[in-house]
């Protein structure tokens, strides 16, 4: 009966040693998937092969035929501890039950688009900026892991005669959520601004009828796997610049005109432009010293005259201005989607134009005005599509674990701001701008566009130098269109040779699309 007892107690005990033997080893985890418009995805683009090896004989000798020689180094002195080791090989074709092959997925690659946008996580797998870290939570619903699991002994090598066991634990869910953002779209600006040099700026690109946002860049571009190294970079690269307010200049113009023509003001009122205008004892200078001469509202536009513009908006009114402006979206957050907000800008109350030399700077977007160039997106939006404005934003769908798309929003606020007569005014002054005037670096091989060149003064100096922003806003094709483009670069030079081209490059990739 004592022998009994014994053996019974030492297999429970045997029983429970193996239990507690039982290892993990996590061989890769994911997390929520996130798509463009068009079920694309934008992260787990790309995958890498991982070998799980159980380090016997029959392993390591598979192995050393697959292997360089330094790499079969390198896996000889992970075999020496006795347990189960990983090992990245992507041209490995052997066959042996003690190597088990795993596809892993990449969260992030060099090739990926839309890095601000997306944003990155912490090395605990917590979302830290943009997308990631606006739906953290939800992301990290559909979060699984790959795993194999084998038994050991009490130093942790794999017990003689025990294989590996693989668990996939909702490692493929498809479920996640689904972007407005076009990848197609997103990719065209991001190589316009690569072949323009734009290394400090931003573009947006709005589909006109929705405010859907198809593309944002920004510029520098961070690297995700050496977060050090823009932390370092005095270019700011975590800036999300499209996201930022920036000194606005004239790609505010057209609101002064819209201001003034709801005013009743004639199109075709001419005013002469000797390249400075003097309000109330104080000098503005026009971009062109030496004088546009008489230009009527089409032409001032097309040229940017600065004199004429301050002429236009001491008629128009602050008040009338402002309220405009407010109409279009300036000085006011955007909710892209929960909790991702960008920056309100400025949008100086009327109090604050207390003067005819104020009212002169913001009629051609100077002074205290700022905006981002999702605003400027929007705004030209409600020009192109017949005068409604509409909230940009971001997020289209969700996706279930088992890929179920369920339509998540739609933005069917119809907010009508401008009259169709007026839109129609400042759309043929922006196409004007295009075809004759400062735009002409714009115009795109196919179609035409409308649009405006800025470049704004931020009160800011490099020596003798002064630092200037430089925009270009527009919309492609100038008939029925279905693009709003801005294209924005921080300490720029010239809006015409800064801007325009990137805006052409855009308009040029996705005609047709």
């Amino acid at each position: 009966m004592l022998f009994r007892i014994a053996y019974i107690s030492g297999t429970l005990s045997s029983q429970a040693d193996s239990q507690k033997s039982s290892r993990l080893v996590t061989v890769g985890q994911t997390r929520g998937m996130i798509y463009d418009r068009n079920m694309k995805p934008l992260v787990n683009r790309e995958t890498h092969t991982v070998l799980i090896v159980n380090p016997t004989e029959d392993a390591m000798t598979a192995l050393k035929e697959q292997l360089s020689a330094d790499e079969y180094v390198t896996a000889q002195g992970n075999a020496e501890t006795g347990r189960p080791f990983l090992f990245q090989c992507d041209n490995y074709n052997g066959e042996c039950a003690d190597i088990e092959e795993v596809i892993v997925y990449d969260r992030y690659s060099e090739s990926d688009t839309a890095v601000h946008l997306i944003g990155y996580l912490d090395s605990a797998g917590n979302g830290v900026s943009g997308i990631e870290k606006a739906f953290d939570s939800l992301l990290k619903e559909y979060s699984g892991t790959f795993s194999v699991r084998y038994n050991a002994d009490a130093s942790g090598k794999v017990l003689g005669g025990m294989g590996l066991e693989t668990v996939n634990e909702n490692y493929d869910s498809q479920g996640g959520i689904v972007l407005t953002i076009d990848s197609e779209i997103q990719r065209a600006c991001e190589n316009a601004m690569k072949w323009n040099n734009l290394e400090k700026g931003a573009v947006v690109v709005l589909d006109v009828k929705t405010s859907e946002i198809l593309a944002m860049a920004s510029a520098p571009v961070y690297d995700r796997e050496n977060l050090s190294a823009a932390l370092e970079n005095e270019d700011s690269p975590f800036l999300n610049r499209a996201l930022e307010a920036y000194a606005v200049g004239s790609v505010f113009k057209p609101v002064v005109a819209v201001a003034a023509l709801e005013k009743d003001t004639d199109t075709g009122v001419v005013f002469n432009c000797d390249g400075c205008s003097e309000v109330s004892g104080v000098n503005f200078n026009c971009h062109k010293r030496s004088g546009h001469g008489m230009n009527d509202m089409s032409s001032a536009m097309a040229v940017s005259c600065n004199s004429y513009f301050i002429s236009l908006g001491q008629s128009a009114g602050a008040e009338n201005i402002i309220l405009s402006a407010s109409a279009l979206g300036f000085g006011k957050e955007i909710e892209l989607c929960d909790s991702m907000i960008s920056d309100a800008g400025n949008l100086p109350s009327v109090q604050e134009i207390d003067s005819l030399p104020a009212l002169a700077n913001l009629s051609f977007g100077q002074g205290s005005l700022l905006a981002t160039p999702l605003q400027i997106a929007a705004a030209y939006c409600a020009f192109a599509n017949g005068g409604y404005y509409r909230d940009p934003y971001v997020l289209k769908n969700m996706v279930d674990g088992e890929g179920q798309v369920t339509a998540y929003y739609k933005n069917e606020i119809n907010n009508k701001v401008i009259p169709d007569s007026i839109c129609s005014e400042i759309v043929g002054m922006l196409a004007e701008t295009v075809e004759n005037g400062s735009g002409k670096l714009a115009s795109p091989m196919t179609g035409n566009a409308s649009g405006k060149t800025a470049t704004a003064e931020t009160g800011r100096t490099d020596g003798n130098k002064k630092i200037v922003n430089t925009w270009f806003a527009g919309f492609y094709p100038s008939e029925n269109p279905e693009y709003v483009i801005v294209v924005f670069r921080e300490d720029g030079n010239s809006s015409a040779t800064d801007c325009a081209p990137v805006f052409r490059d855009i308009a040029d990739n996705i005609s047709g699309k």
